[in-house]
C-alpha cells in the first residue's frame, strides 16, 4: 500500500480524506462561527445535512467508488465531535473494524478531550486538531459566547477562565499518548486576538504540536463577527511569513482551504480564494 498522507498535516496535494458530517450538537457558540445546512457554502460548520450512524458504511463506501485512494476518515462537524461522544465514538470504531488500514481523524475545540481521553486512546485516534484562539481568559469571553460544560453554562470572565484551563489539559493529556500527531488552528480575529498571536505560539512550543494553521477569519453573516473587515492576501501572506521568519522551528501549514464537514476527496490549495476543490454531501446515496 501506499504511504497515508493527510492533506492538513503532510502539505501535500496528494492526500485524499472522507469527513463524516455526524456531529450534530456543539458545546460552544464562537462569535465567527454559524452552523449551517447548505449545498454551496464552503466553511467549516456547513453540511447538506448530517449522517445517520446506521448509513457510515454506505456513505464511506460510495466515497470510496470515487476517491479509491482515499485511506483517512475525520470527523470535523458540523458542531464539535466531543459533543456528540456517542455517535462519534461509534462512528470511529466502525472505520477501525471496517476499515483497519485507514487512518483516523478528529477536528476540536478540546473542551471534551479531558472527559473523553480514554476514548480518544482506545479508538487510536492518528489525528487530532485542536482550534485554540487564545490563551488570554478576557480574549477568549470576547471569541466565545458561551460553554456549555457538565449541564452549565458559562458566559463572560468564568467561560473564559474554564477554557483556558481545558485547553490546557487536552494539550496535556494528548501529549502523553503516542502515534497521535497534532495540529492547532488559530483564527486570527482582527482587532480580537490579533495582538495576542506571539504569546499564543510561544505557550504552544512548550508541547508537542506537529503544525501550526493560522486561519484568517472568514465574516459570516449573521456572526457578531460579520462586520469585521477580513485580511487581504497580501496581509496575510506577510502575517504569516513574519510568523516563520521568527519561529523558525515551527512547522506553519501553508494554505488552509476551511474545509466543510462533508466534504470528500483532494484538497487543492489555490492562491487566492479559499475553494475546497472536492466533492461533499450525499450524492448517489
Amino acid at each position: 500500500m501506499n504511504e497515508i498522507l493527510h492533506p492538513c498535516f503532510d502539505e501535500t496535494a496528494l492526500g485524499y480524506r472522507i469527513h463524516l458530517p455526524i456531529a450534530e450538537k456543539c458545546n460552544t457558540k464562537c462569535n465567527y462561527c454559524k452552523m449551517a445546512f447548505s449545498k454551496c457554502d464552503i466553511r467549516p460548520g456547513v453540511t447538506e445535512e448530517l449522517l445517520r450512524s446506521s448509513d457510515i458504511d454506505a456513505y464511506v463506501n460510495e466515497s470510496l467508488k470515487i476517491y479509491d485512494d482515499c485511506r483517512i476518515v475525520g470527523i470535523a462537524g458540523p458542531g464539535d465531535p466531543l459533543a456528540n461522544p456517542k455517535e462519534v465514538f461509534y462512528a470511529l470504531e466502525r472505520i477501525s473494524k471496517n476499515y483497519p488500514n485507514f487512518k483516523k481523524c478528529m477536528c476540536t475545540n478540546g473542551f471534551g478531550v479531558e472527559d473523553y481521553a480514554d476514548k480518544i486512546k482506545e479508538v487510536g485516534l492518528d489525528y487530532i486538531t485542536l482550534t485554540i484562539n487564545s490563551i488570554n481568559e478576557c480574549t477568549l469571553s470576547k471569541i466565545y459566547k458561551f460553554i456549555y460544560y457538565h449541564g452549565e453554562y458559562y458566559k463572560g470572565k468564568s467561560a473564559g477562565q474554564l477554557i483556558l484551563k481545558l485547553q490546557k489539559s487536552a494539550l496535556h493529556i494528548l501529549n502523553r499518548f503516542e502515534n497521535i500527531k497534532i495540529k492547532i488552528n488559530i483564527v486570527f480575529i482582527p482587532g480580537i486576538n490579533d495582538m495576542e498571536i506571539d504569546d499564543l505560539i510561544q505557550f504552544l512550543c512548550k508541547y508537542k504540536i506537529d503544525i501550526i494553521n493560522i486561519v484568517p477569519l472568514l465574516p459570516v453573516n449573521g456572526t457578531e463577527y460579520e462586520s469585521i473587515k477580513p485580511l487581504t492576501y497580501g496581509e496575510f501572506d506577510k502575517i504569516k511569513k513574519d510568523l516563520q521568519n521568527k519561529y523558525k522551528k515551527v512547522r506553519f501549514k501553508q494554505n488552509c482551504q476551511r474545509c466543510r464537514s462533508d466534504a470528500r476527496g483532494k484538497v487543492t490549495a489555490q492562491r487566492e480564494g479559499n475553494n475546497n476543490q472536492c466533492s461533499f454531501g450525499y450524492a448517489g446515496l
